[in-house]
């Protein structure tokens, strides 16, 4: 006899979602007095500025992060006292690339069809990282993929976001490195837990921080430059996957060829 397939608790996920929402709306109705902090580093003084924007991603963002491990600890098959920490990444950096879309929509229609589309991807994330708490679980390697391509249209979309602010290499090198890192960390447990795969996550983090550095002060136009950095964190993620998987199989060539072949075309082609 099949075992039944669990299912995300349906309030917990609409309070989440509802949650995230609020904090968006509040975006454009709640006014903070802007607030600027200088500091020291390395000799250079930096200016820190808190605005309203900045302070209610933040807020989305933790509210995904923390909602997934609310999630995920209602799953049947979650071992008791187990770390959810990777289940984190997806749903905070959608929560956050969504906000930061949103952000940029002047008030009227497209915001509120923007709105919607924001919850439908926080939910389909968010059912997603459910399903791959079990590995045993069937829908495991649909979810696997589903979360692959997410992870990195995401990641994408933050890296064109940290382009197009203007923000200082100060600022802008850890961003990316954390971001990078985060999310091949990720990508590399969807195989299971391996020693070392927080190492490999910080090496292609580090690459990704170090090949951003060199770029940084190149005339790229945003979405280039996002589609540069992806690509490279790509091909270290996909590298480190086949050694640990003992190789390279012709699927795996096949999906590199083609993924490499696309993201050329769009750094040729767009603007």
């Amino acid at each position: 006899m099949e075992r039944e397939l669990p299912q995300p608790d349906r309030d917990r996920l609409s309070v989440l979602t509802a949650l995230v929402l609020v904090a968006y709306i509040l975006t454009r109705v709640v006014v903070l007095p802007p607030a600027t902090a200088e500091v020291r580093l390395l000799g250079l003084l930096v200016r820190v500025q808190v605005n309203t924007l900045s302070v209610m991603l933040a807020l989305a963002g933790a509210l995904a992060a923390a909602g997934a491990d609310w999630l995920i600890r209602a799953h049947p098959w979650h071992p008791a006292g187990q770390s959810t920490r990777q289940h984190w990444i997806v749903p905070g950096l959608a929560a956050l690339g969504a906000g930061a879309i949103l952000a940029r929509i002047p008030e009227g229609p497209a915001w509120w069809i923007g709105l919607g589309l924001a919850a439908v991807l926080l939910l389909t994330v968010l059912v997603t990282e459910f399903v791959l708490v079990d590995a045993d679980d069937p829908r495991y390697d649909g979810a696997a993929i589903g979360v692959t391509a997410l992870a990195y249209l995401l990641l994408a979309g933050s890296l064109y976001a940290v382009r197009a602010s203007g923000l200082r290499a100060t600022f802008a090198i850890p961003l990316i490195f954390l971001a990078a890192t985060s999310v091949a960390w990720r990508l590399l447990l969807l195989d299971g837990p391996r020693p070392g795969t927080l190492a490999y996550a910080f090496v292609i983090g580090l690459a990704a921080a170090q090949i951003a550095w060199g770029l940084h002060y190149w005339p790229i136009a945003p979405l280039r430059w996002a589609l540069m950095l992806g690509l490279a964190v790509y091909v270290g993620t996909g590298l480190i996957q086949a050694h640990l998987r003992g190789g390279i199989d012709r699927a795996a060539r096949f999906e590199f060829s083609a993924v490499a072949v696309l993201a050329l075309l769009g750094i040729a082609i767009l603007r």
